[in-house]
């Protein structure tokens, strides 16, 4: 690098990043040069205006979206609390088997869905599989056995696989990587409203016995209803990509398009389908680390969406309608601090420590609720064990989306992240065993030690990414990474050595 480039270069996220062309310049003849960055000036505060208006366009109805793929899955949880369980005579190691099985189809499509989503786009895809899962939802009210439940939850595991990787990876395609973990958060935050107002519905709808149907069975069909009904309306307000959204200007369009192409790179990167780009994706480094620490976060998620009405109710002696009352504050704290880590993490630009903080916040109430036989103390340790798991969740998935590059390697790599991570889900269903109950010691061990997993994984990723970036500038220092011409750098992608990945 000349010394003017390397005097224009501001760190963010813990990494050097360089505006001016610094690619294929070996390779490029003058009339390839005068196309070289975007046509656009960059300004923040016309960024941030064009992201408002971005933000009031897609992050209410992706929040929704969110928030009753949340409710419908983990409905069940007070489904059983409010009479399920023994009205279909299912057994403790049946229950635990509807719940497994969700997470196996669940993991099992998150990636060819994510492919599905780039090839026929978000606005189609996504209230199709949302208009799927709704169905299936209404059905499992009139199911009979353990058999239905069984099949029921296999099919809406099936649904669901695609609306949290799609989500994700439709928000890396409208946000530049530096503001994407406040969006992320916002609608994740949508999950612990959902446990919120999971509770205050299944307190409602508990008390509803109309005709030959119990509260539980309304609980399952009103949800998958309403869920119906919010595919058929996201159709009509979501959209695939920046030229979809028909709300901004063909100028302001022009002006987020070169925000996007030219994020970290001055060299647009391949955004075209091609099964090298898969592959590419299935064996990034980073992909399989990040998922460590994803498996060791959201084991602790997980087992408090899906057993807190049981845990309030076992471990701390309050009846069915208690249960469920108590769980809204919970889950309102941990709403409100997804925001503000997930502000913060972007107002700071970075992700890897607000991982290490929720994670740590995590384990200290999980050791609380370990440690005390206090029902208050229980209850207060559910409160801190939610308010880490939640919050640290947001900057984890900003983390690998800021650092992988191309469209279809970051559909592949996201859905692997969220599937395979998301199959944590059977060990969080599967380690309540009811022989310790009510205080349940191997599940909250089990529980400590992801936490411990998930933050030494993020202090591993920083020091990889460190190594990583390191590499790339003795490239770029040696000469050899200037000899890599336009369509090799834009086929590398976030291997680039001129991209620079951030923590």
């Amino acid at each position: 690098m000349s010394e003017e480039k390397l005097e224009d270069v501001e760190y963010i996220g813990g990494a050097p990043y360089a505006h001016q062309l610094t690619a294929g310049l070996h390779s490029l003849n003058d009339s390839d040069r005068q196309h070289d960055g975007p046509l656009t000036i960059e300004d923040e505060i016309e960024t941030k205006r064009i992201m408002r208006k971005l933000d009031w366009r897609v992050l209410p109805i992706c929040s929704v979206l969110y928030l009753f793929s949340f409710l419908d899955r983990t409905a069940i949880g007070n489904a059983k609390v409010a009479g399920m369980n023994v009205e279909l005579g299912i057994t403790a190691t049946e229950y635990a088997l509807a719940l497994s099985l969700f997470f196996v189809t669940y993991g099992l499509l998150e990636v060819p869905s994510n492919l599905m989503l780039k090839k026929y786009g978000a606005k189609l895809w996504l209230p199709f599989i949302v208009f799927w899962w709704g169905v299936v939802m209404t059905l499992t009210g009139v199911v009979q056995n353990a058999g239905g439940l069984i099949a029921a939850r296999i099919m809406l595991g099936a649904a669901e696989a695609g609306l949290f990787p799609g989500v994700s990876l439709l928000l890396s395609f409208l946000y530049p990587r530096a503001y994407i973990s406040l969006r992320i958060g916002t609608f994740f935050s949508a999950a612990t409203v959902a446990g919120a107002f999971g509770g205050l519905l299944a307190y409602g709808l508990s008390h509803v016995n109309a005709g030959s149907y119990s509260g539980w069975r309304w609980l399952f069909i009103v949800e998958g209803l309403l869920t119906v009904g919010v595919a058929i309306i996201s159709y009509f307000l979501l959209f695939s990509n920046v030229d979809g959204a028909k709300f901004l200007t063909d100028k302001e369009k022009h002006y987020i398009k070169d925000r996007l192409t030219y994020d970290g790179t001055d060299v647009p990167m391949n955004d075209e389908f091609a099964w090298k780009f898969v592959i590419a994706g299935l064996i990034d480094w980073k992909t399989w680390v990040s998922l460590i620490t994803y498996i060791g976060t959201v084991t602790p998620l997980y087992s408090i969406a899906l057993t807190l009405p049981s845990i309030l109710k076992t471990t701390l002696g309050y009846d069915a309608i208690q249960s469920q009352i108590l769980t809204i504050p919970v889950y309102c704290v941990a709403a409100i601090n997804v925001l503000l880590f997930s502000y913060f993490s972007d107002r700071t630009k970075n992700r890897a420590y607000f991982i290490c903080l929720g994670t740590g916040v995590s384990a200290i109430g999980w050791i609380m609720g370990f440690a005390s036989r206090n029902p208050k103390v229980r209850y207060a340790a559910c409160f801190i064990g939610a308010l880490g798991s939640y919050a640290g969740f947001p900057p984890l998935i900003a983390l690998l989306s800021q650092n992988v590059g191309g469209k279809s390697k970051r559909s592949v790599t996201l859905a692997i992240q969220v599937g395979i991570g998301g199959m944590c889900g059977i060990i969080s269903s599967n380690i309540f065993l009811p022989q310790e109950a009510p205080n349940y010691p191997t599940a909250y061990i089990i529980n400590i030690a992801c936490n411990i997993v998930a933050f030494w994984g993020a202090l591993g990723l920083i020091f990889m990414l460190r190594l990583a970036n390191a590499r790339k500038q003795r490239m770029v220092d040696s000469g050899e990474a200037a000899k890599l011409t336009r369509k090799q750098l834009a086929d590398l992608g976030d291997s680039s050595p001129y991209f620079k990945y951030r923590w």
